[in-house]
């Protein structure tokens, strides 16, 4: 039983952190459309990268590290303004 509570609210804090992301993403997405546009735009060139038969002369799996590190920074950019913006 105890373990059933713990794990329950180790989902629910998930839960609530995933939330909380979406909402800030949105907020903020909106005030900054061209990190937004530059989001989408990476987000597709991994999917593109992703399911492209071509290694990119060696290059396919750094590109996508390097994109998906990228849309990460980007996410906690945008977390970092609206953090700021809400104190």
């Amino acid at each position: 039983m105890k373990k059933l509570v713990t794990t329950m609210c180790v989902l629910l804090a998930f839960a609530a952190g995933v939330f909380a992301t979406t909402a800030y993403q949105k907020s903020e997405a909106k005030k900054h459309p061209r990190i937004e546009k530059a989001i989408d735009a990476m987000k597709d060139a991994v999917e593109y990268m992703d399911k492209a038969p071509d290694d990119f002369g060696g290059h396919k799996a750094a590109a996508i590290a390097d994109t998906k590190a990228a849309i990460k920074s980007l996410h906690e950019a945008l977390g970092y303004r609206y953090e700021q913006d809400h104190k």
